[in-house]
């Protein structure tokens, strides 16, 4: 088993299969078939870790967008990160 970060989700391989346990022991997701199984089961187990992480830049950016690079559109990016936040929440965007 791995070392789990704090703040995730437990991920166990069950035969073919790639499981998600929260912290309380409750399954969360069986993922039985298609492409990279034990990957998706650990994006699934970050969930709780990665919108924490989400949540904090949306505190850090307030009514501001981020600057763009260059590469990137710093307002685009603002946008995607409070969408994901909003959708996490069950709020509208």
């Amino acid at each position: 088993m791995d070392k789990k970060i704090p703040g995730t989700w437990e991920v166990r391989q069950e035969g073919k299969n790639w499981q998600v346990f929260d912290d309380n022991r409750q399954l969360i997701a069986t993922l039985a078939e298609g492409p990279d199984l034990e990957t998706r089961a650990r994006m699934i187990a970050m969930t709780p870790y990665m919108l924490e992480a989400l949540k904090g830049v949306v505190e850090l950016m307030g009514d501001e967008d981020l600057p763009d690079n260059g590469e990137f559109s710093g307002g685009a990016v603002s946008d995607m990160v409070r969408s994901a936040v909003a959708v996490a929440r069950g709020e509208p965007i």
